[in-house]
């Protein structure tokens, strides 16, 4: 799991570990302190010779996606059987990575598909070595990949603004990640149509105005998400977050292949993550921007 020491991902880890057998769970987090903590916050649900750790995971980087998909493989020679893509943050400023990418783009988007990509040969080993049940990927996506959801501007995504370097916005940035993210899931579906041994689906947790995904708003924002916006109706809490994340990964959503669910069960992705012209345009941008040239869409 990308994340997890805390918000969302900790919540759906609490329910791997309290509710699922022999699992061994790992974190991959970018502050070790804060990973050590959210680990020892996980030890007290533990159930069922079940077991947590994290290891290093900076999704601002290529080089550290790669350095932790090769510790993963080479740890796990029979293969992975889960990976939850969780991680994601709304970065307000205008920030390049030491790839020279778009923070929020690379965190939320880039990384993830490449780290993807790069386990997928572990997740096949894991259904070789136990064909009861298909690996699985979950995507933690957003609502907010969709226009005319929410406030504000975006999904803005183009690729004369990819970089943010004409007009930024840190909501639209991430906004923008998001769609993206979920074209290519779309994708990588479609690349596993004819493929027994591993599904893909997305969830959207819902508007969850307490994660910490905000933590890099500013204070007066934080204030209003904190006591005000968390107690709309349309408002979900990190605990129930959590566990929708939970379920597209266990029971009948495991078994499905480019689904999409939300608090109001499996539905479809916005209108322009479906579009083939422009899913094959992101996804190839994709590609090109990882390294992996030569993964062409289906």
């Amino acid at each position: 799991m990308t994340g997890g020491n805390v918000g969302i991902g900790f919540e759906c880890a609490k329910r791997i570990l309290g509710s699922l057998d022999n699992v061994h769970l790992i974190l991959g987090c970018r502050n070790e302190q804060r990973a050590e903590q959210g680990v020892k916050n996980l030890l007290p649900f533990v159930a069922n010779n079940n077991t947590v750790e994290h290891r290093p995971l900076d999704l601002a980087s290529f080089k550290s996606v790669r350095l932790f998909a090769d510790n993963i493989i080479s740890s796990f020679p029979l293969g992975i059987h889960t990976l939850i893509l969780n991680a994601a943050l709304v970065v307000q400023t205008r920030q390049l990575t030491e790839d020279n990418y778009e923070m929020n783009m690379q965190v939320t988007h880039l990384s993830q598909f490449l780290l993807t990509q790069l386990l997928l040969p572990s997740l096949r080993a894991s259904y070789k070595a136990c064909p009861d049940e298909a690996s699985c990927i979950v995507f933690v996506t957003s609502a907010l990949h969709m226009a005319g959801i929410g406030h504000g501007r975006g999904p803005e995504l183009t690729i004369e603004n990819v970089d943010g370097s004409v007009d930024f916005d840190g909501m639209a940035a991430y906004r923008s990640a998001k769609l993206c993210q979920v074209m290519c899931m779309h994708g990588i579906a479609a690349s596993l149509k004819d493929d027994d041994a591993v599904n893909v689906n997305a969830v959207s947790p819902g508007f969850i105005p307490t994660t910490d995904l905000k933590r890099d708003s500013g204070f007066a924002l934080r204030i209003l998400m904190n006591t005000v916006l968390s107690r709309i109706g349309a408002a979900s809490t990190v605990e129930e977050g959590g566990e929708r994340v939970f379920a597209a990964m266990t029971g009948e959503a495991r078994i499905k292949n480019g689904a999409y669910y939300t608090r109001d069960g499996e539905s479809e992705t916005s209108e322009e993550s479906r579009d083939p012209v422009k899913q094959k345009f992101w996804w190839d941008w994709t590609c090109r921007s990882v390294g992996l040239e030569s993964l062409s869409l289906p």
